[in-house]
């Protein structure tokens, strides 16, 4: 068995036959029964291997970025209009979202969860070899977690399902079960996982779930679980399991933080940094170099960085934000002697990429709307960096693997905890670790920086360390800043070349007016889903 790439080897279809006939009892020879299934270690471990699709990917057309305050993508006309106040229960499942996954993730969730009570209903009855089945099981148990958490990081509380209903109709006639009891269940299921699984994967295992990966998943759940959102009484007992579960995590032999910040997300498992990560081929790859490349190299400009983003790296000599009194910022330079994160994360205005400098000024920036393929540009006057590998094709598809749990993450996760338990020291501490990486080397975090200033350098070093990963949009929420942050007008820079060959910015161009509305911490259930249910589940507050 070749290291799982998130593919479905093949389509299996369960044939259930009522008929006497013996021509109609015949076995149909193109399709695969759910007997032949559970009696094959090859075709159980292909059912497993489809169930991964539950995790949904970073790499989508418009990603999780564009609906925070960290890219936008002129093409993301759904998304963008959640922005700026749009979002209904009836809109959501709308496949102009662009990005099924991520947003649409109800009814999905549901069908996977449906095929993951089916692959436990069936197994023990199974002729598989057990070794095979214990491992499963175990990869069984994590996406069932994965699946759950995702669902209830967007949803809130969701109906738990342990029981198999007919495909697409689960039965939701008991409602919506806590958030509490929600993080019980998965906190279970991991439990059991990491009981089943060994440490790592190797070998033609690479990819598949392992003990630290339902680890890494348990930390993050009990940070989302203990933040202000749910945690409305700043349960200390909660902020105890982050910290302990982070620090196991830190401690988990053969990891170490990356000194090459640009490397986590070029070589996937060959980085020490990297936990779990999605891995692809040429054959089943992805299209971000196409997507996101500047219009000037034949991209489409996708996900652009906001100057929202860019006005939070921190000049690298003072540690001060540019806007900062003493930071040492120069506007009329104003991309150097940035925090090195930046170089890594934005494509800027001179930044040279495959060979060339971008160039997003007018008149003739060959990245801007007078460029090649104009209509593809950035609004935002900047382009990604990270996850591009310069040496790819954008006629080809992309193998950069999609990180989804890597070592600074619990670092972050555990200083924020230790914030909250009253340890500010350990707290630095944490945070230094990341700051004092070869390749950052950012100034380290005075032991005068305490109370409500440390939360804010909590707060800067997960935007910046974590940059269009897939957490700012759910940190936000977490910590109840989304109004703050999302319901600021998204920002972009004007650069005009001038006669003399030099260049004047406008940082104050207003992309995309925004409009956060209080419900939009939590998305709304599908109207679908609500009908379905005969109103027995509860739609969130305000939609």
């Amino acid at each position: 068995m070749k290291k799982i790439l998130f593919i479905s080897i093949l389509i299996i279809s369960f044939v259930f036959n009522g008929c006497n006939d013996d021509f109609l009892n015949r076995k149909p020879l193109d399709k695969v029964s759910e007997e032949d299934v559970f009696n094959n270690d090859d075709l159980l471990t292909a059912y497993v291997n489809a169930c991964y699709h539950a995790i949904p990917s970073g790499f989508d057309f418009v990603m999780l970025s564009s609906l925070t305050d960290e890219t936008h993508n002129r093409h993301g006309y759904a998304p963008n209009s959640f922005r700026q106040g749009g979002l209904t229960p009836d809109n959501v499942t709308d496949n102009n979202w662009g990005w099924f996954n991520s947003f649409n993730y109800w009814s999905s969730a549901y069908e996977y969860i449906r095929n993951i009570n089916v692959f436990f209903e069936k197994i023990e009855s199974g002729n598989i070899s057990e070794d095979l089945k214990k491992r499963l099981s175990g990869e069984m148990k994590f996406l069932r977690a994965y699946t759950y958490a995702n669902l209830i990081w967007r949803f809130g509380g969701v109906p738990i399902i342990k029981k198999i209903y007919a495909l697409g109709e689960p039965d939701y006639s008991l409602g919506r079960n806590t958030y509490d009891e929600c993080v019980e269940y998965i906190l279970e299921e991991l439990g059991d996982a990491i009981a089943l699984l060994p440490a790592k994967m190797e070998g033609d295992n690479l990819g598949r779930a392992s003990a630290d990966i339902c680890k890494a998943l348990r930390s993050r759940v009990y940070l989302y679980w203990a933040s202000p959102l749910v945690n409305t009484n700043n349960d200390k007992i909660r902020w105890e399991k982050v910290r302990d579960t982070s620090k196991e995590v830190m401690d988990l032999p053969g990891y170490s933080l990356s000194e090459n910040y640009k490397d986590i997300f070029m070589n996937g498992y060959d980085n020490s940094e990297v936990i779990f990560c999605r891995l692809y081929t040429k054959t089943n790859g992805h299209n971000m170099m196409s997507t996101n490349t500047a219009n000037g190299y034949g991209g489409n400009g996708g996900n652009c960085p906001l100057q929202n983003l860019v006005d939070d790296y921190e000049m690298k000599a003072t540690g001060c934000k540019p806007l900062e009194a003493g930071s040492g910022y120069d506007p009329t330079n104003p991309y150097a002697g940035r925090d090195p994160r930046f170089y890594y994360t934005v494509l800027y205005n001179g930044a040279l990429f495959k060979g060339r400098a971008i160039e997003v000024f007018t008149p003739g920036g060959k990245d801007s709307e007078q460029g090649d393929g104009g209509w593809n540009c950035s609004q935002t006057g900047y382009y990604m960096c990270k996850f591009l590998n310069e040496n790819d094709l954008l006629s080809e598809t992309t193998t950069t693997p999609c990180v989804y749990f890597r070592l600074s993450e619990f670092y972050l996760n555990y200083a924020e905890a230790q914030y909250y338990l009253g340890d500010e020291e350990q707290c630095r501490w944490a945070l230094n670790q990341i700051r004092g990486r070869q390749d950052v080397d950012m100034p380290l975090i005075p032991s005068a920086v305490t109370g409500q200033d440390l939360l804010n350098k909590i707060y800067q070093e997960r935007r910046i360390e974590l940059a269009l990963e897939g957490h700012r949009y759910y940190d936000l929420r977490r910590w109840k800043l989304a109004t703050t942050y999302e319901g600021v007008d998204a920002k972009g820079v004007t650069v005009v070349k001038t006669e003399d060959n030099n260049f004047v910015y406008d940082f104050n161009r207003t992309v995309l007016k925004t409009d956060f509305k209080e419900q939009y911490y939590w998305l709304p259930i599908p109207r679908s889903e609500i009908v379905k249910s005969k109103n027995a589940l509860v739609q969130n507050p305000g939609y």
